[in-house]
């Protein structure tokens, strides 16, 4: 093909003897190549990473062989340029799990392979690495340094505030978004210093602690069914248990138990979890655990990879990546929180990665179990459908009550003319509970400090140049930042259009943090959200602080809702229940009762001085289902509202969905570039009984300057839709201008 013609330099025919591979290069291309393998790499075999030259520049390119045995064709080939592997690193269940994703989630095969491998795998590792510290203050940060140089000194101010100094410098590029040059430019100008030290490779734990308490009842009761199910076989079990029901005491002996019969583990938890007293117990109470997340540097992840795949591991817990963790014993899979919407990636490729995990354990013959006080209404009709299994933890451990929830119309609770977030009620909560010298956790899912910024004389309102969507006012920065895109801009003094004063509109965490400070001024708060917590380091030092009674009012986005376990916390704030009600999305009931069910869930933990938790949950929308099932805690009346609404509407879990994306940087170019696709899809899928809903502009018609139209399949029978398009992809690409994603049951329609 064009692709690989090359001049005789470049190329050459294959030799009598020399012998032809096909590989699935790691690039958004749909079919295999041919090269030449050169006797001086050895055997060859199937899953071996190589490097070719590929395209016309000859990039070297990551690529995967997937056939030894091509015939030798008449037309030149590129020889393979280098064995990354000598050994497989895939072994044949993971290798069949790569094939399926690509199958399903119609991703292109090297891409998906790529995926499953770090690619510091296989490198020699460097023996020192580069860390940034701050040497300037605020007030010596000029108005002329860019929008990323500025987000490289907040992140290292707020490292400094924390205590957490020095930052490698490979996780605050990729947190930042800068250049290696911007880092230069702000090191020139003293604001920054940069040292090596050499790398401190992590360790796998080896503390394990005895049984703090006797299982009650139920947990008892749960576990003997696990163990069962450990003899051997496939199986789904859905553990559906209350906030503070013991899930995680369940899953650490059932992995105990596994590893008594020289088998290993995996528990993925939603990424934030990793930071939590989740992740300390699963440490402090299991041997030889290999912890990965996103702030590992390259050679920390490759470090972890082959200790697990030598066996060195025991236990790999991990947010969704986790579950291609190379495990040549694997014995039981656990997934924590497996509603969250986070184990779905939003990248190629775009795997679920519970939906992996259960394909994974099915491939293995091993059980597996997927926890949630709120299971995802998905794993719940499996259950109903017989395909899963359900056990339950319907009480709190020690007898504990489920906290009082009390639901506030914010409209009645805030004093008229007066612009406050925290209501009469919460307020006057707050109060009283730090008089009693205890804790108060308060939810308010948005960052920044104002929703947008727009002039009332003109109606002008501060909007992203790249994307269809308004900036939001980051007071501590004094920057406005787009929360798709992550573009910053400094705020105009007057309205560009009419010349009127701003108005800062809406609410956002860091507003809520000012009146906390004018409300409760001796109160010691701590906020957290992703503008002031960047590495898992700086999440444990607030935990510590809050758990060591330093701290009153831990204040945070949805990051404070999960997994957190602080006996002393009898007062849980929900500030708006609605940021997640009004999303246009038809899980947005489901997502709204998931949250406040599970912040609800932080209080009342241990015996207060009022007996029980207290919950408070301001809404615009008190009268809304979600929110009324879930002040009473009725996930089970939620879920016999919900379903049937599912059912008449053919929407998940009874239906399947793929969602196509055609994006572009022209307008016309993405809507006839939709309307291709649309008529490419219908005749191939409506045949199957598929519904084709669109073209239409997607609900963000523009992101990073790329227009952006959306076309939904929908349909009943899981992979059948998936089977007839797979073999199109590559002419579906080449049909349709501009850029094609293809997202399989997606989680949200933005």
């Amino acid at each position: 093909m064009e692709l690989f013609e090359t001049d005789k330099a470049e190329g050459a025919l294959a030799e009598a003897g020399e012998r032809v591979v096909a590989v699935a290069v790691n690039t958004n291309v749909w079919r295999t190549f041919d090269y030449i393998w050169g006797d001086e790499l050895g055997e060859p075999a199937v899953g071996q990473r190589v490097r070719v030259p590929f395209g016309l520049g000859n990039r070297p390119t990551v690529g995967f062989v997937v056939d030894c045995g091509r015939a030798r064709p008449e037309r030149k080939l590129k020889k393979v340029a280098e064995l990354i592997d000598s050994e497989v690193q895939l072994d044949q269940a993971l290798w069949r799990l790569g094939h399926w994703i690509h199958e399903y989630y119609l991703t292109p095969l090297g891409m998906t392979l790529g995926a499953m491998i770090p690619s510091a795998v296989g490198r020699r590792p460097p023996r020192s690495e580069t860390v940034a510290y701050l040497t300037s203050g605020r007030s010596e940060w000029s108005a002329s340094l860019g929008p990323r140089q500025r987000r490289v000194l907040d992140e290292l101010f707020e490292a400094k505030r924390q205590g957490v100094e020095p930052v490698v410098l490979e996780a605050l590029l990729q947190h930042s978004g800068a250049s290696r040059d911007s880092i230069k430019r702000l090191r020139r100008r003293g604001l920054i210093r940069l040292e090596s030290r050499p790398v401190r490779l992590p360790e796998l734990t080896l503390a394990e602690h005895g049984d703090p308490f006797e299982l009650n009842e139920d947990q008892q009761r749960v576990l003997t069914d696990l163990k069962g199910k450990l003899a051997g076989g496939f199986s789904c079990t859905v553990l559906y248990g209350v906030t503070g029901s013991g899930k995680t005491e369940v899953y650490i002996r059932a992995v105990r138990e596994v590893i008594a019969r020289g088998r290993q583990s995996i528990v993925l938890v939603p990424e934030i979890a990793l930071a939590t007293q989740t992740l300390q117990r699963l440490v402090g109470r299991l041997p030889r655990v290999a912890v990965l997340h996103s702030g590992l540097t390259d050679t920390e992840r490759a470090f972890y990879y082959e200790q697990i795949r030598d066996g060195h591991a025991d236990v790999v817990v991990g947010p969704r990546s986790a579950v291609f963790a190379p495990t040549r014993r694997l014995g039981l899979i656990v997934v924590d929180e497996e509603h969250e919407p986070s184990y779905k990636q939003d990248t190629t490729p775009r795997y679920h990665g519970r939906d992996v995990a259960v394909k994974r354990a099915a491939l293995e013959g091993i059980p597996i179990v997927l926890g949630s006080a709120t299971p995802s209404l998905e794993s719940l009709h499996n259950v109903h459908q017989h395909r899963y299994h359900l056990l339950r933890l319907p009480h709190r451990v020690r007898g504990l009550p489920m906290p009082v929830l009390q639901i506030v119309n914010l409209r009645r609770d805030i004093e008229p003319r007066k612009i406050e977030l925290i209501g009469r009620t919460l307020t006057l909560k707050m109060a009283a509970t730090l008089d009693r010298d205890e804790q108060i956790i308060l939810l308010m899912n948005r960052r920044g400090y104002a929703s947008y910024v727009f002039c009332p004389s003109c109606e002008w309102k501060f909007s992203c140049e790249n994307c269809t969507r308004l900036m939001v006012f980051h007071r501590a920065t004094q920057l406005a930042m787009c929360h798709y895109c992550q573009h910053t801009a400094p705020l105009p003094e007057r309205c560009p259009a009419c010349d009127g004063k701003l108005v800062y509109f809406g609410y956002g965490i860091q507003r809520i943090e000012n009146e906390l400070t004018r409300k409760f001024p001796e109160a010691r708060v701590a906020r957290m959200d992703s503008d002031t917590m960047t590495a898992p380091r700086q999440f444990r030092e607030v935990f510590a602080a809050f758990s060591e009674g330093k701290l009153d009012i831990l204040l945070g986005t949805q990051m404070v809702a999960k997994g957190l376990d602080f006996p002393r916390v009898s007062l849980v704030g929900v500030v708006s229940a609605d940021t997640s009600l009004v999303i246009p999305d038809f899980r947005s009931a489901e997502r709204t009762f998931q949250l406040i069910e599970h912040v609800a869930g932080r209080a009342g933990r241990a015996p207060t001085q009022t007996g029980m938790g207290e919950v408070v949950v301001q809404t615009l929308f008190e009268d809304e289902p979600a929110i009324q099932f879930a002040a009473h805690h009725d996930y089970d009346g939620f879920v016999e509202y919900e379903l049937p609404s599912r059912r008449e509407t053919n929407l998940p879990p009874f239906s399947r969905m793929i969602r196509f994306v055609v994006r572009h940087r022209k307008l016309d170019k993405a809507e006839g570039g939709a309307d291709v696709l649309a008529g490419a899809l219908r005749p191939i899928v409506e045949d199957l009984g598929a519904a084709v809903y669109g073209p239409q502009p997607a609900v963000v018609r523009k992101i990073r300057n790329l227009f952006r139209f959306q076309i939904l399949l929908v349909f009943r029978e899981p992979g059948t839709v998936q089977k007839a398009l797979l073999g199109r992809m590559e002419a579906l690409c080449k049909e349709v201008p501009g850029e094609l994603i293809a997202d399989v049951d997606p989680i949200h329609l933005l």
